[in-house]
Order: C-alpha cells, then sequence, then structure tokens
C-alpha cells in the first residue's frame, strides 16, 4: 500500500508505543504518557506534533471525551504488518498448551473440541476451530449391525478414526445371517476407496448377496450415503465467545448483545470458516476489513492447520480490535503445530 512509506522512523516509534500502551491499557494515550513510559529521547511538545501528523494521516484518532488517541484500523494493520514484535511464548507458556493437548484422543472431532476450549482459555478471547476437509479420507470399514427387531445401525469408519453412523427403522424380519452378508458384501465394494471418488454398489448385487429386499437395501444406502455426506461437511467449533464480555470496549450492553447475537448465528461463522480456509497461511482482519457489520468492531486472526490435502481446516481467534495480536499469532501458530502432530498420530494409527 501507497501509505507503507509515509512514516519516517520517528513516527513508527511513535506508532508503535501508542498501540503498545493501549492496548495494555484500553485508555486513550496522550503524549505524557508516551514520553513518561517509553525512553524515546523527545519531549512532549515534539510528540505531541508527531501524533497531530498520524492523526492527519488516519493511522490514531482523538475520542470525543479524551485529550489522548487511540489507534484506527488503519493504525493497527501498519502495527501488525511493519512493527509488531514477535511474541515468544515463555516456556511454562508452552508447556501449558503442550501438556493440554498431551491427553490423547481417538478421534479428530475430540481433537478440535479440545483445541477450541485450550485456545479460548489460554487467549481469552473467543475461539473458533474448522474441521478438516476429508473427501480424500479412505473408508476403513462399513458395517451394518441387527441394533433390535425393528432396527439396523449403518456404521461407517474412516481413516483418523472419524465414525459416522445412522439408524435405519424398517418392518421386514430379517435374518441376523443375511444382514451380515449385506454388511459383508457392502464392505468388499466400498471400503478401501476415497470419500470423494466412491460409488454406491448397485442395490440388486446387494439384493443378491445378502437375499434382504430392494426397499430395505436402498434404506441401507442412503442411510451410508448420509454417513459419507456427514464426513465430508466440516464442523465449526466455537468456545468462549462470552469472553468477550471481559473487556471494556462491549462494556456497551447493546453493543455487547449485537456482536455476542452474531457469533451465534450459523451462517456467519460458517462464512467466517470458508474466508479463512481460503487463505494459504496466517491471516489477520482488523475491525472494518472485516465484511460483515457488526464484526467491524473484532478483529480475527485465522491461521490453517493440517496434513496434506486430506486434512486441511483452520482455527481462529476472535477480540476486540485492542487485540494482543502477537500472542494471539504466537499461541496460533504453535497449536498449529500441535495439532498437525496429533492429526498425523491419528491417521497412522487408524491408517
Amino acid at each position: 500500500m501507497a501509505w507503507e512509506n509515509e512514516l519516517n522512523d520517528r513516527k513508527k516509534t511513535i506508532l508503535k508505543s501508542i498501540i503498545d500502551v493501549y492496548i495494555q491499557s484500553a485508555q486513550p494515550v496522550g503524549s505524557r504518557t508516551i514520553a513518561r513510559k517509553h525512553d524515546l529521547g523527545l519531549g512532549s511538545a515534539t510528540i505531541r506534533n508527531e501524533m497531530a501528523d498520524l492523526e492527519e494521516l488516519g493511522y490514531i484518532t482523538q475520542p470525543h471525551t479524551s485529550a489522548g488517541r487511540v489507534p484506527s484500523d488503519k493504525g493497527y494493520r501498519f502495527y501488525v504488518d511493519h512493527l509488531m514484535q514477535a511474541y515468544q511464548l515463555a516456556y511454562d507458556e508452552a508447556m501449558r498448551l503442550r501438556q493440554a493437548m498431551d491427553n490423547r484422543v481417538e478421534e479428530l472431532n475430540q481433537l478440535f473440541k479440545r483445541v477450541c476450549s485450550i485456545v479460548s482459555s489460554f487467549t481469552g478471547y473467543p475461539t473458533v476451530v474448522i474441521s478438516p476437509q476429508l473427501s480424500e479420507a479412505l473408508i476403513k470399514s462399513v458395517q451394518v449391525v441387527a441394533i433390535d427387531e425393528k432396527h439396523l445401525l449403518a456404521v461407517l469408519v474412516v481413516e483418523g478414526g472419524i465414525v459416522r453412523n445412522r439408524m435405519i427403522k424398517h418392518d421386514e424380519n430379517v435374518e441376523e445371517e443375511n444382514i451380515l452378508r449385506l454388511s459383508n458384501a457392502l464392505n468388499a465394494k466400498i471400503s478401501g476407496k476415497k470419500i470423494s471418488t466412491v460409488s454406491m454398489p448397485d442395490t440388486l448385487d446387494l439384493m443378491l448377496a445378502s437375499d434382504i429386499s430392494g426397499a430395505l437395501v436402498s434404506q441401507v444406502l442412503d442411510a451410508v450415503r448420509e454417513c459419507i455426506r456427514r464426513v465430508e461437511s466440516t464442523d465449526v467449533y466455537l468456545d468462549g465467545v462470552t469472553n468477550l464480555l471481559n473487556y471494556p470496549e462491549f462494556n456497551d450492553l447493546i453493543k455487547a448483545r449485537e456482536v455476542l447475537e452474531l457469533l451465534s448465528e450459523e451462517d456467519v461463522i460458517h462464512a467466517l470458516a470458508r474466508s479463512a480456509m481460503q487463505k494459504p497461511s496466517l491471516d489477520v482482519r482488523i475491525g472494518s476489513e472485516n465484511e460483515i457489520g457488526p464484526m467491524k468492531e473484532l478483529s480475527v486472526v485465522t491461521t490453517v492447520y493440517g496434513h496434506e490435502v486430506r486434512s486441511t481446516g483452520a482455527i481462529g481467534v476472535i477480540g476486540p480490535t485492542r487485540m494482543t495480536y502477537s500472542r494471539v499469532v504466537s499461541s496460533i501458530l504453535y497449536i498449529k503445530d500441535l495439532i498437525n502432530r496429533e492429526i498425523m498420530r491419528l491417521f497412522n494409527e487408524h491408517g
């Protein structure tokens, strides 16, 4: 952007100081505060003049009720792109994240729920985790089992320990032996195939193999198709939404309710998820860069995780524009590596 070159080193230093102080205090920042807290070798009058320039250029603004300044979205953008110092997780912070992830799970969805909770607790901000699109994963097995005289259960097992099942209600008298034959015939046809390329066997073939009526075989095939559809669709996990109430930006109950209602809408979170999945690595959207109305009060930091094309998902942290960007970025990049390790373990153990 053209405005990347419009700041000299002194203005950059002062802008960084203003944002660092404001992120910590949530109070408008004056020239005296900058002079006192940061040894810049500059007097208050010089800092004041530079702040006036930064305001004119659109990097900071002045609330009506204060002589101090607060960062604008443009200021935060410049800060994130050019001024923010890399945050090094302390040893105890890294250990806290690692230990929270150390309790092994046997199914991917358990992993994503845990990650969502861990990151939300660690950062203090709402966290969203988007499960991978598993269209390239292999089907490990499919089984049809009798629950009772009137119910069958179709069970689909996919790489990574993913299990989906669907109940089938029927009114036929079916021998246990025939159900086993149907299960074996179905398993022989689709196990080992990719979710994206699998095609259902012919109803007639399964009828002949199992001696079960075409109507019930069709019900079973519909149930398996539904299990496959549920594997292909991404799940979205959200945790810690009420954490936003801990920040003074949301002391206004009308604003707080507006944002909380927005984050409770599935369409909004899915849109956020789709946007995150299109980014190759780390993405930071600040305030007005978000397309949805009330999201313009928020910043969203997302990164993609995953192991090859079979398991690519995203993790995002949502907070006020006065977010501790460097800590959030470090946290989700660190947890991303832990997620990748767990995904590889699950695929290897269930591969």
